[in-house]
């Protein structure tokens, strides 16, 4: 199989391809990996940038033909459609698959979107049935949830076992990359909290994430009571935050015109499940997939923060149930994110067939640069 990748990818869709390559070598797939040059790259060299897409096009053929023949073509991002088909016309690839991560559903460009419903090797691959309804106009794909890294997961799950007594303070946490804080709903949550602690007493919220934070977050974070903020915190940081908070809310805005915003699937709601904590989901998008409603997570009636607070008011009053909800939260997020499950997914979504071999860890795939 052929991966092409983009060579700096959001976090979450990095996340997702590692996921994806960990489990197409855990199955006995052969994986080789071309990162084709960005456009801009090319653009500042070239000085336009239909040369600059016409170089990095020629670039990519000239190392896909040393492959010879390939299964299928996986697109990594759907910005690098045309170098997919092309590859998939020189290798003879039967399939090409196209990964979505999230906003990429709503911005692609109309002569992708064309591409994607006409030429019949194409299909996308999303990681939600709201992902794959969103494309069903282009063309009906395939559903594969994220996968989790096995180390990271395992830690999780080992803070999920220690059992601690809880804190004087009840705790929120929400994780995002923290330049996004904006369209992650904070605004929203900051308000929802303050109205909850009005009812409840002292709430602390937990801020954490890849950063740099932008100062108008610390501003905001300097002005509130009871509220921290965490960049870059480590996996074992960042595992005990997931697994001392008594809820987790992620409160990302869903829009689908520019600037388009949204979660398509929610991977942090299923890391801090894994850690023992429940969750409140986004009120639009994908997320609903990633926990079950009612047990392990909630969803507010809108993305307004008095329907955030409502949310909270109820399940923060009750801190019991909650750590019921996340020790639950923690069996259901074992059970669907098993490895050998995943990777018979990753098979069946990218290749229609089960895996040559029994589902071991991956291993990192052969790049071709």
């Amino acid at each position: 199989m052929l991966l092409l990748s983009p060579a700096q990818p959001h976090p979450e869709a990095a996340r997702h391809l590692t996921a994806v390559t960990a489990g197409l070598h855990s199955g006995g797939a052969e994986v080789s990996r071309i990162e084709p040059n960005e456009w801009g790259e090319w653009a500042g060299r070239m000085g336009t940038e239909f040369t600059a897409r016409c170089r990095s096009l020629w670039s990519t053929v000239a190392r896909t033909r040393r492959l010879g023949t390939v299964e299928s073509i996986v697109v990594g991002r759907v910005d690098l459609v045309p170098a997919g088909i092309v590859a998939a016309r020189i290798t003879g690839a039967r399939r090409v698959p196209v990964l979505f991560h999230g906003t990429d559903m709503w911005t692609m460009r109309p002569h992708l979107r064309f591409l994607l419903r006409r030429d019949p090797l194409l299909y996308p691959v999303t990681t939600s049935s709201f992902g794959a309804g969103a494309l069903s106009t282009v063309r009906m794909g395939a559903i594969l949830p994220p996968g989790l890294d096995h180390h990271w997961r395992e830690t999780l799950l080992a803070e999920a076992a220690r059992r601690r007594p809880l804190p004087p303070i009840p705790t929120v946490l929400s994780v995002f990359p923290l330049d996004e804080w904006d369209v992650k709903g904070l605004p929203a949550l900051l308000e929802a909290v303050k109205t909850a602690s009005r009812t409840l007493g002292p709430v602390r919220l937990v801020i954490a994430g890849p950063g740099p934070a932008p100062g108008a977050l610390h501003a905001h974070v300097a002005a509130r009571e009871h509220t921290e903020l965490h960049e870059d915190p480590g996996d074992e940081a960042l595992a005990r935050l997931y697994a001392t908070a008594d809820l987790f809310a992620l409160c990302t805005r869903t829009r689908t015109t520019a600037p388009a915003s949204g979660e398509a699937h929610g991977t942090a709601l299923i890391e801090a499940q894994l850690a023992g904590c429940a969750v409140i989901g986004p009120a639009q998008g994908g997320s609903r997939d990633a926990y079950q409603r009612g047990m392990t997570g909630w969803t507010p009636a809108d993305e307004s923060a008095p329907a955030l607070a409502h949310i909270l008011q109820d399940l923060l009053a009750d801190r019991a149930r909650l750590a019921r909800a996340g020790r639950q939260a923690s069996e259901w997020a074992r059970a669907i994110t098993d490895p050998g499950d995943h990777t018979r997914a990753v098979f069946a979504a990218l290749l229609g067939r089960e895996p040559d071999v029994s589902p071991v860890d991956g291993a990192p795939a052969q790049s071709i640069t």
